[in-house]
């Protein structure tokens, strides 16, 4: 007997259309199976996408995919979606080198319209999908998906605002799971319960129901009569899709999205219904795996995993991430300093802020997935007599562009930017990949900027950010671990301002870099003296404000030097600092070693660098090419 009789017997959609509608509950067991037993071995998005198992197979088993265009929001839901569209045998692969991503991605299949790595993006590709249609005179049906933490970005409800004016027929399923990757934060989310377990409106209902009833002759009936008042108000005010109606969309649901029969029934009804329709479904993330379903946080994200308990490989437990890092320094500065509030847009955990919030609730401030009013907010605390510490991932950090040159670059504002996952970021591949930040932040106004080199410089660079009140400053830190052992939280060492660091000096070449590209300089630099060179590394350490008295220095006493930068080479610190530079030493510039501008998929960092020839061996080769030995 196979393994998986249903799912063996799918390569396609049309195969799964070929089904009875009976034999899908088959399907979906096979299919929750056959995710359990491969991401137990390979790890991957979990939890997110056993919630969707149902909604997947339910949505290509109605719709005519690919000829309707079904848009996913975020992508780490789409892996059911993967494995019913002729990715099942490569599933093993996901989110490694050379392998299937771990997210939508249009160069895989026709079946993955949009390379969908940030939230909120889905209904507007949707409407811009339906109104191409419309022009072009087609019938086919378009749909999207999003999770309840996105429809509350700014772009899903710009998008719905539009839609709903201008009613175009799209439908729009909200898979409602209560959470993002941590627990959904915001009004919209909690929206439907906030009048009627709020105490002001409980107390004042008790009070004013006493105060007719004492009311003489006319009293109770007054009683019974606000009292229906109260339920019509209220059926007014929360029907389940008041907000969606309201921008124009026609609301169905909630429904169980773990009803395969049910959720076939509605999506052949609501496709139907002329207009923009908005179908809310409520699913359980990690839905059928009992651990995943206790700790949908935890198992998130999974490495390979025991399938019987969900128990992962124990850790090494003095390893700490970066992440950790600066929420643990954030924690001692601010029993020091009572001033200091976090930031965070829905990363709380991706940013290592969990001890933080625990410790310090009112200083802890989550935006949700809202990037651009995270900022704005960041700004104003400045201007309140707070110190704002942004913490941000670099990807996440160009969708606030606009607020980051207007709202805080161009009038000074002292926010301190957290750049996490700086550099290439691994398994999450391009959408991910904090590879431009440098060169963005380079060109701002006000902007200081410092990369550390080492886990220590990320705790003494807090500290010093914690008193910096010139302008705006960053600091970036790829993703990583450092050792706890070697860590000092209490003590940290001084920063000095724009100051760079010799590491070494050399007379034949000098290997100039920042961040973990110093590693590689290192191992650059034993290559190259084994062939007889005299090499030496500059760790800028800063590059805003840059220190061009050591920098002059350095190469006023070596031959040649090149540029190490982890990141597009022209998005990069290369073109700024050659121009900082005195013209008199660009005569011994050779190359800047870095990225090109292409999209730089996923894989393990050392993966990466090595197919783009920038780890220390292939460097050093180029380099004694340069120098024609």
């Amino acid at each position: 007997m196979p393994l998986y009789p249903y799912l063996d017997r799918i390569e396609l959609p049309e195969d799964l259309r070929k089904f009875s509608e009976s034999d899908l509950l088959g399907v979906c067991s096979d299919l929750r199976e056959f995710l359990v037993d491969t991401l137990s071995d390979v790890g991957g998005h979990f939890a997110s996408n056993l919630g969707v198992i149902e909604l997947t197979v339910a949505l290509h088993y109605v719709f005519q995919t690919p000829v309707d265009r079904l848009i996913w929001d975020v992508g780490h839901q789409t892996y059911p979606h993967k494995i019913l569209t002729g990715r099942k045998k490569s599933l093993t692969t996901v989110r490694k080198f050379g392998g299937l991503s771990g997210f939508p991605k249009r160069e895989e299949s026709i079946y993955d319209l949009y390379n969908t790595g940030h939230a909120g993006t889905s209904i507007s590709q949707a409407l811009g999908e339906a109104c191409s249609r419309d022009l072009l005179g087609k019938k086919h049906r378009v749909l999207a998906v999003i999770g309840d933490a996105s429809i509350a970005t700014g772009m899903a409800l710009e998008a719905m605002n539009h839609g709903g004016h201008i009613k175009p027929n799209m439908l729009v399923i909200l898979n409602d799971n209560y959470m993002s990757i941590s627990k959904n934060v915001g009004s919209i989310s909690n929206y439907l319960n906030h009048i009627i377990t709020s105490q002001f409106y409980n107390k004042g209902k008790a009070t004013f129901y006493r105060f007719l009833k004492w009311i003489p002759l006319i009293g109770p009936a007054l009683q019974e009569f606000a009292h229906k008042m109260e339920n019509s108000f209220k059926h007014f005010m929360l029907r389940p899709g008041g907000l969606f109606e309201d921008l124009g969309f026609h609301y169905f649901g909630p429904i169980d999205g773990h009803d395969v029969h049910r959720l076939v029934k509605m999506l052949r009804n609501v496709s139907q219904i002329e207009g923009p329709v908005l179908l809310h479904v409520i699913t359980q993330k990690g839905h059928g795996y009992k651990p995943a379903e206790a700790d949908p946080i935890k198992y998130h994200g999974v490495t390979p995993f025991n399938k019987e308990d969900g128990k992962m490989a124990a850790t090494d437990s003095q390893k700490i991430s970066l992440s950790k890092i600066v929420g643990k320094t954030l924690t001692y500065i601010t029993e020091k300093n009572p001033n200091i509030a976090v930031i965070t847009p829905a990363m709380i955990e991706g940013s290592g802020l969990r001890e933080y919030q625990e410790k310090f609730p009112n200083h802890t401030f989550d935006t949700g997935i809202a990037e651009q009013h995270a900022l704005g907010f960041a700004g104003a605390m400045t201007s309140g007599g707070i110190i704002p510490f942004m913490c941000i991932y670099s990807t996440f950090l160009t969708r606030a562009m606009d607020q980051l040159v207007e709202d805080i670059s161009l009038m000074n504002l002292p926010v301190r930017f957290v750049i996490d996952r700086a550099g290439i970021v691994g398994p999450d591949g391009e959408t991910h990949q904090g590879l431009s930040d440098i060169g963005y932040l380079l060109g701002l106004p006000n902007m200081s900027l410092l990369i550390p080199s080492r886990p220590q410089d990320i705790v003494d660079s807090l500290y010093f950010m914690s008193d910096f009140e010139e302008g705006p400053i960053a600091i970036r830190f790829p993703k990583d671990n450092g050792d706890l052992r070697e860590l000092k939280f209490q003590e940290p060492g001084k920063i000095n301002f724009g100051k760079a660091r010799v590491v070494s000096k050399g007379r034949d070449i000098t290997l100039i870099t920042v961040g973990p590209m110093v590693d590689a300089a290192i191992g650059i630099q034993k290559i190259l003296e084994a062939q007889g060179l005299e090499v030496g590394v500059l760790d800028l350490f800063w590059l805003r404000p840059l220190d061009l008295e050591t920098i002059h220095q350095v190469l006023n006493d070596t031959a040649q030097f090149v540029l190490i930068d982890e990141s597009y080479l022209h998005s990069g610190f290369s073109g700024y600092f050659l121009n900082e530079v005195s013209p008199i030493y660009l005569s011994r510039f050779l190359k800047t070693f870095a990225l090109p501008g292409e999209p730089i998929h996923h894989g393990e960092r050392s993966q990466v660098l090595k197919k783009y020839k920038l780890d220390s061996e292939s460097i050093a080769q180029e380099i004694l090419g340069l120098l024609g030995k």
